[in-house]
């Protein structure tokens, strides 16, 4: 599943559409750090459908780039620690989930 995601700078979160709803990741932004505060997306959506999904598309996403990732939201870390092995380089050294 593709994922269009666009970092909204002034509110600080990731977010895509889904059938014109809204899912988004708010983050807090440090120097080369970044850290993943919060997940939403829309009831009417398919909670299961979309929202792992969109977090993994946004961890492929922050892999291009030099920042250490804190998934610090509950909904976040959980698919972290689900797919630690893929994406574990995310981590600040010395962090683990």
């Amino acid at each position: 599943m593709e994922f269009e995601i666009k970092k909204n700078e002034l509110l600080r979160q990731f977010e895509t559409r889904i059938e014109g709803k809204l899912i988004k990741i708010e983050y807090s932004e440090q120097p080369k750090k970044i850290f993943l505060t919060g997940f939403s997306m829309d009831n009417s959506l398919e909670k299961e459908k979309f929202q792992e999904n969109f977090i993994l598309a946004l961890f492929d996403h922050l892999s291009n780039e030099s920042l250490s990732v804190f998934p610090t939201s509950p909904v976040i870390a959980k698919v972290f620690k689900k797919h630690r092995e893929k994406y574990k380089h995310l981590l600040p050294v010395g962090i683990s989930l």
